[in-house]
């Protein structure tokens, strides 16, 4: 008889505990989620090119002289002019391999290569030479 009570308990008893398990389950709080990290990326140091545009022969400073900065592995072209000091300057710039180009009607063109690290400033003075004439007078 003790064996026939057993028998008829023993699954009335289990699914009491499974029944009692989910009740605690779901009354008991959800663990919070982990708070969330947000990872802002450093912002880039640029870096700046500028200089003086002069006469090789005089050394006086050469105005309106037309100075361009080129990368073709940034996609960047940028001009400016010298104002009457001879000064340019291109600010705001990435770090990379640059062409410098300077014009004015007169000299001889000038080109430099220059490579910036970010957030270098580098001076780049030239010295224009008057073209001649080439008859030799």
């Amino acid at each position: 008889m003790v064996k026939k009570i057993a028998f008829y308990l023993c699954p009335i008893v289990v699914i009491g505990c499974l029944s009692l398990h989910n009740s605690t389950n779901a009354h008991s709080p959800t663990p919070s989620p982990l708070p969330t990290l947000t990872v802002e990326p450093t912002p880039a140091v640029h870096g700046h090119i500028s200089g003086v545009i002069t006469s090789n022969k005089s050394g006086n400073p050469i105005a309106g002289a037309k100075v361009s900065l080129k990368s073709k592995e940034l996609d960047f072209k940028e001009k400016t002019s010298t104002g009457d000091n001879g000064a340019y300057e291109f600010s705001n710039l990435s770090a990379g391999n640059y062409a410098l180009k300077v014009k004015k009607p007169g000299y001889k063109t000038e080109k430099k290569e220059i490579v910036l690290a970010e957030g270098q400033n580098e001076t780049i003075d030239v010295q224009l030479k008057k073209e001649t004439s080439g008859d030799g007078y």
